[in-house]
């Protein structure tokens, strides 16, 4: 009788330890985690800017892994200045390296034309696509949990980001049913610079985003950073643990409960 006593309370042990797993996957599950999250910002103005994003870096509220750029750059297939990249954390210990493009490509945006961006990450590889050019990395590698979406316009400009839509994807790279639709983002420069941002949070490894972008200007068209937009991946400390972390959660606890219970028949032979 008492071994079937501590059969059924080792079952139990099992049991309530997969509930609970069970409920930190559902928490865990991509499928309905993503979030908009308001930003506030942290200086005397009531718009949240560079210096409030910095403040997070420095505060590690917020870590970059990479950041998928797009800029006016001088507009031209010259090589002098890029217009697409792929770049590392601004934090980068190696100043030489933080922030600088790990591939990058030229392009000429059309006044007002719209062009289908997609930027895809599955933990080891990134796939940014803009107008039907490609750039690739495998520089960066983990989880991520956040985006920050960055637009910035001056002398008469408008940069926008458009019809963003983030969905999931599994270890295979196939999409899940799963989509979030993010909407946009927009600045519109006069004299001065405007800066936007937007924060997507509780994202899952891997995942797709799709969208669409365009620059327009009035006059000279800006140059270099002017007309720029960045999409800022990294992770913050709010994250989820992922499904396949609280799984081994699950199974070391699995392991040690049959442990235990070995150890006490052991004691008592």
């Amino acid at each position: 009788m008492r071994y079937l006593n501590k059969s059924v309370n080792h079952s139990k042990s099992i049991f309530i330890l997969g509930i609970a797993t069970l409920s930190l996957l559902m928490a865990a599950n991509p499928a309905k985690a993503f979030t908009l999250t308001p930003l506030v910002s942290q200086d005397t103005d009531t718009d949240f800017d560079d210096y409030d994003f910095n403040a997070m870096l420095d505060s590690n509220q917020f870590k970059e892994l990479f950041v998928a750029e797009g800029r006016i750059g001088n507009n031209s297939t010259n090589t002098a200045e890029r217009e697409l990249g792929i770049n590392r954390d601004v934090r980068d210990p190696d100043p030489n390296l933080a922030g600088k493009p790990v591939a990058q490509d030229q392009f000429v945006w059309g006044n007002g034309t719209l062009y289908d961006l997609v930027l895809e990450y599955t933990g080891t590889h990134v796939d940014y696509i803009v107008g039907g050019k490609t750039l690739t990395s495998t520089a960066f590698s983990g989880s991520v949990t956040d985006i920050f979406f960055r637009t910035r316009a001056a002398n008469n400009s408008t940069m926008m980001l458009s019809n963003f839509v983030i969905q999931s994807l599994d270890q295979n790279g196939n999409l899940l049913g799963n989509i979030f639709n993010i909407g946009g983002l927009s600045s519109t420069g006069q004299g001065s610079s405007d800066i936007d941002y937007l924060r997507l949070s509780n994202i899952s490894t891997p995942f797709r985003l799709t969208g669409k972008v365009s620059m327009s200007w009035t006059g000279a068209a800006p140059s270099r950073s002017n007309l720029a937009y960045q999409i800022k991946v990294g992770t913050s400390p709010q994250s989820v643990p992922e499904p396949a972390t609280v799984g081994a959660i699950f199974l070391a606890g699995i392991a040690g409960v049959g442990c235990s219970k070995r150890n006490k028949q052991t004691q008592q032979v």
